[in-house]
């Protein structure tokens, strides 16, 4: 099986916003590369630089620093002077408003790009009808704008961006207008499309859930630098860093020092204000290091009785307790701490419950304690 290559390189990117004193330094030597045929999603919180960098590769903002490439070819180079604008490089792309012509039917909108080329009527019509099947819209050609629901003007959005045959789709927060339900639904399409058409996909979101249910691999930013890449269950399980585990979902620290590292992956000691804890360090770790352990609220299972032969059992008592359906949301008081757990709804807790509670070493993660870029300790220590 033929090795892929990478469709896009990005080089130690550089970008700055205003000038002088207002001078705001954006993007900070942002470098990754990004697989043929993947679906590669930038997340990070407002501000981070991920649409910067996504309207670097577009063309729609002017780098001042680094080098872009797409598809083995140099769209943006600072030290040789390159430069390719934006209708010049080969890529669709799909905004936040999905700028549908209102006074234009479905073909009519999905046709644009070709009209405005001066390409045959027969051509237009055919490649028209070819990508209205590809999103599932054929049979709606006729349809104005303004009957679509927001799902179907998405989709034109998309035949549009599809119809030049892009060697990249970039897209930018495409589901944000969308209503719950819907958001669901459609990151499942997208997910497929990008599949169907095998099409290098890059996806700019701020919402954990959809990043983690689309992406083959995430980006995480935050203050204009890249803070960790992988795939979705290796960064949400299995972080090295601690903006990655408190952004991407819930999660509990316990700060303590190193007391004994195994290596090869192995599970270490760490010393606590709860006690001596196994864990599984993050690379670098080293012995009498101060570290913080992190785990998820799902990872932790609550007992109304002490059970034996574990490692890692903390008692507690139950200060809050929320059933929401398919879990209770707990917060365990330990000493002076509070740790979230979920717990399954058939295991009926209440406030003022004596319980205990398990930190599985396995889903215990080490990471370094001075890593606390982007953390807002109020949010992730609860």
């Amino acid at each position: 099986m033929a090795e892929k290559r990478d469709m896009v390189q990005i080089e130690s990117l550089e970008k700055y916003f205003g000038e002088d004193k207002e001078r705001v330094h954006v993007l900070k030597g942002v470098s990754l590369n990004i697989p043929e045929g993947s679906l590669y999603t930038f997340l990070g919180p407002s501000g981070c630089g991920k649409t910067t960098t996504l309207r670097c590769v577009a063309g729609l903002e002017r780098p001042d620093g680094g080098k872009i490439s797409i598809g083995g070819q140099t769209v943006y180079a600072s030290g040789e002077r390159v430069y390719v604008p934006t209708n010049k490089r080969p890529i669709g792309m799909v905004f936040q408003s999905y700028a549908i012509w209102p006074h234009m039917t479905v073909a009519e909108n999905v046709a644009y790009p070709l009209t405005i080329q001066r390409r045959s009527k027969d051509e237009i019509k055919k490649r028209v009808g070819d990508v209205l099947k590809v999103v599932g819209l054929d049979g709606l050609e006729d349809r104005p704008a303004p009957k679509l629901s927001g799902g179907q003007q998405q989709r034109v959005a998309f035949a549009r961006a599809l119809i030049n045959e892009p060697k990249v789709m970039l897209l930018d927060e495409p589901l944000s207008n969308l209503d719950a339900k819907l958001r669901v639904q459609m990151r499942s399409e997208i997910k497929a499309l990008q599949r169907r058409t095998n099409i290098t996909t890059i996806f700019v979101t701020h919402d954990q859930a959809e990043a983690l249910a689309i992406s083959d691999q995430i980006a995480v930013m935050h203050s204009g630098t890249l803070i960790e890449i992988g795939a979705p269950h290796q960064l949400y399980a299995r972080p090295t860093r601690r903006f990655t585990a408190t952004f991407l979902g819930l999660t509990n620290l316990i700060d303590g020092k190193i007391v004994e590292l195994t290596g090869d992956g192995q599970p270490g000691k760490i010393q606590t204000k709860k006690g001596l804890l196994s864990f599984i360090p993050a690379p670098g770790l080293k012995k009498d290091q101060a570290a913080v352990l992190s785990i998820r609220p799902e990872n932790i299972p609550l007992y109304k009785e002490k059970p034996q032969g574990l490692d890692n059992v903390l008692e507690g008592t139950v200060r809050e307790a929320i059933f929401m359906g398919d879990a209770y949301q707990c917060k365990v008081a330990v000493g002076d701490d509070l740790l979230a757990v979920h717990t399954h709804p058939f295991n009926a807790v209440s406030p003022g419950d004596k319980v205990y509670l398990h930190l599985d070493p396995a889903s215990c993660n080490g990471l370094p304690a001075d890593d606390k870029e982007g953390i807002d300790e109020s949010m992730a220590e609860l």
